[in-house]
């Protein structure tokens, strides 16, 4: 339904309008061996080993991550847009969906690419999906887009080095969380599934694509509001999941970044403002299904893991990743006590 070719030439002409060379003065970063240094202060910390198999390391133009991400974005709307089409036959509903969706893709990939700074690719999060070669565990492909990072860098006026450190260091936990336990990434494909799937078989391709299109463009909740009683149970796990990844990746952060990045608080108070270093997909799928993950969100699940962590050490905060029945809901991601009496203390 949306023609990918002509979403790229959108995009890539969005994003080239404010791309510039990287000044010689900022010089080449080795990223593959930053990584690597990363692994061994994560790993002491979280008690979470991975294998020493390289991984792929990608310096990215805008361009050449447009092009990668491509296929994750098809992934995740195309077996949506296939469910919605079985209610109808209308070849105006088609053709008015495919223009509508094509150009706001286009749009929020373009968008992206400007703002995205770097990315740990675990492949596609769609349940099922069979694009994908990766095998469970495997070492995801990490990219960086090392302009964007330079310019980043002159906007909150911090050392480029230095924020370069701090992306490898929050992509590295990524790759602790999703090659740690391989289960993770099929959970959250599930989850995306279970709520998107039954609300275009519900709405018809026309209303799919129209409110589709209002959150790619605003972000709002127009799909919240025909969720069934389980569909709203999916939306929330899916929040509460992600409050638990990147809540338990700044906690990780704040206790290992001093010894790896250089003025890493002062570096954590500026992007603090803005959440730049948002996986991309992730941000996707919070504009098309309306997630209302905003920064509130990150910081409870922060808090959750402070306060886990402080009771029963690391040890206990990573029984989170012992499978989808060990993540806490959002009500225990705000009373913490709660996801101990249940997944800890019962054991």
């Amino acid at each position: 339904m949306i023609s990918w070719g002509i979403a790229r030439s959108i995009a890539v002409t969005l994003a080239s309008r404010t791309e510039g060379p990287i000044p010689a003065k900022h010089g080449a970063f080795d990223y593959p061996a930053v990584v690597e240094e990363s692994l061994d202060p994560l790993e002491g910390f979280t008690g979470i080993s991975l294998g020493r198999d390289a991984r792929p390391i990608r310096v990215a133009s805008r361009a050449e991550w447009i092009d990668f991400n491509i296929s994750a974005f098809g992934a995740l709307l195309e077996p949506i847009l296939e469910r919605a089409s079985k209610s109808t036959g209308n070849e105006m509903t088609w053709a008015f969906g495919a223009a509508t969706l094509t150009a706001q893709m286009g749009l929020l990939l373009g968008f992206l690419s400007a703002r995205v700074l770097g990315q740990y690719d675990t492949g596609p999060l769609v349940a099922g999906n069979k694009s994908s070669l990766k095998r469970p565990g495997e070492p995801g492909e990490v990219f960086f887009l090392d302009g964007n990072i330079v310019a980043a860098a002159g906007r909150l006026g911090v050392p480029v080095d230095g924020l370069r450190r701090y992306i490898v260091l929050h992509e590295t936990t990524h790759a602790l969380q999703f090659e740690g336990h391989p289960w993770l990434r099929d959970h959250l494909g599930g989850l995306v599934e279970g709520f998107t799937g039954p609300l275009a078989e519900k709405l018809g391709v026309l209303e799919t694509v129209r409110r589709m299109t209002e959150n790619l463009r605003t972000g709002a909740r127009s799909l919240e509001l025909v969720m069934t009683g389980g569909q709203r149970r999916a939306f929330d796990e899916m929040q509460a999941t992600m409050s638990v990844i990147e809540g338990y990746s700044d906690y990780v952060m704040h206790h290992v970044g001093s010894r790896v990045v250089p003025g890493y608080e002062d570096l954590t108070r500026k992007m603090s403002r803005s959440r730049m270093h948002r996986p991309p997909l992730e941000t996707a799928i919070f504009r098309i299904t309306g997630l209302d993950m905003k920064l509130e969100q990150y910081r409870m699940g922060e808090e959750f893991a402070d306060a886990v962590a402080r009771r029963v050490g690391m040890r206990g905060l990573n029984r989170v990743w012992d499978g989808p029945e060990s993540m806490p809901s959002l009500a225990e991601i705000r009373d913490p006590g709660l996801w101990m009496d249940r997944v800890i203390r019962a054991a």
